[in-house]
């Protein structure tokens, strides 16, 4: 039987560090160096392992995730079956996101890494790595988009969130869960795809990428940084909002100024929250946000509507195709559910 042919591009993290507690973990080893711990891989899947932008995961950028975009879909021209990315941790959510709104690759993507470092008793990178390529040999994940693979699990780009800093089942999908898991190198999927209408980034168009504040709404907020993100340019305005999308009033007036010149996205700081419509009323509720000309990212996570809102910007793109794209994180303009 002819084995399936993956590439495994590496992006670094802590799947490829080692150290101690005196100096620290730091990025010594090379994805050929995790290939090789795991000799029954070559047994399985013709595997090609390329190293693209080796940086912390912190340190990446959206142009890092476009020079990876373009060559998941060099891979896919090449007629690979399957593509694995592993880089850090700390922006896996954000990578798997941006990269799903760049690619509609028709070959699975699966993003991974690890949670314990190689020199840690019970490291869990070559377990998430496993089960990272065993998801990239079933083509029916690729009606899925990009899937973030952890602990087992199977997760939805636009769902998953890494919901702890240490425990190796960090990464979840709060509001509805796993799509699926791997179970003796069987693909086990619980929900169907969905329909994954949203705006797609053309790269051909991605030049300069503009900045995005993305503000959190706090008790006793004096709301200066509202003022400060409009004066020194900052193109749009992610804020972090209380509840189900809500600000003190004295805030709700400086966004109202903001608005005038730059898109200004409100979300729920609940980590399983969504923003409301029609429930608060009262000044600096979601109903007078709205009112306002603030827009909703309804379910979507701050950091979620931050990428989002930064490539459409990056592609010319103002405050009404932002506000028509981020409905379908809100069950769509007419309540219908969508992606």
């Amino acid at each position: 039987m002819k084995k399936p042919k993956i590439v495994l591009f590496a992006l670094g993290g802590t799947i490829l560090m080692t150290g101690d507690s005196r100096t620290g973990v730091k990025p010594n080893l090379s994805a050929d160096d995790l290939i090789c711990s795991l000799p029954q891989l070559a047994q399985r899947v013709d595997l090609e392992v390329e190293q693209l932008v080796p940086k912390p995961s912190g340190a990446l950028t959206i142009n890092d995730i476009a020079k990876l975009a373009a060559r998941v879909r060099d891979t896919e021209q090449r007629g690979m079956d399957g593509v694995v990315v592993i880089q850090g941790t700390d922006t896996v959510e954000e990578t798997a996101f941006a990269l799903d709104l760049m690619i509609r690759a028709s070959c699975p993507v699966v993003i991974t890494g690890a949670m314990r470092n190689p020199s840690m008793a019970g490291s869990d990178g070559p377990a998430n790595l496993v089960t990272a390529i065993s998801a990239a040999t079933f083509p029916e994940i690729s009606d899925y988009g990009v899937i973030v693979a952890f602990d087992n699990e199977l997760h939805l780009a636009c769902h998953v969130a890494k919901q702890d800093s240490i425990k190796v089942d960090a990464f979840k999908s709060p509001l509805c869960g796993p799509i699926g898991r791997i179970v003796e190198d069987r693909i086990v999927l619980f929900s169907k795809p969905l329909d994954r209408r949203s705006f797609q980034c053309d790269l051909s168009e991605l030049k300069e990428v503009p900045p995005v504040a993305l503000l959190v709404s706090s008790m006793n907020d004096d709301c200066r940084l509202i003022t400060a993100a409009v004066d020194t340019g900052y193109k749009a305005i992610v804020l972090v909002a209380m509840g189900a999308g809500h600000v003190p009033p004295e805030v709700a007036d400086r966004l109202e100024e903001a608005v005038l010149h730059i898109p200004v996205v409100f979300c729920s700081r609940s980590p399983d929250g969504q923003v409301c419509r029609q429930t608060y009323g009262y000044k600096g509720g979601e109903m007078d946000l709205l009112q306002r000309g603030l827009i909703s990212s309804g379910w979507l996570p701050p950091l979620k509507a931050k990428i989002l809102t930064t490539l459409m910007l990056a592609q010319g793109l103002g405050k009404g195709d932002i506000s028509v794209s981020l409905q379908a994180y809100d069950g769509g303009s007419q309540g219908s559910s969508s992606h």
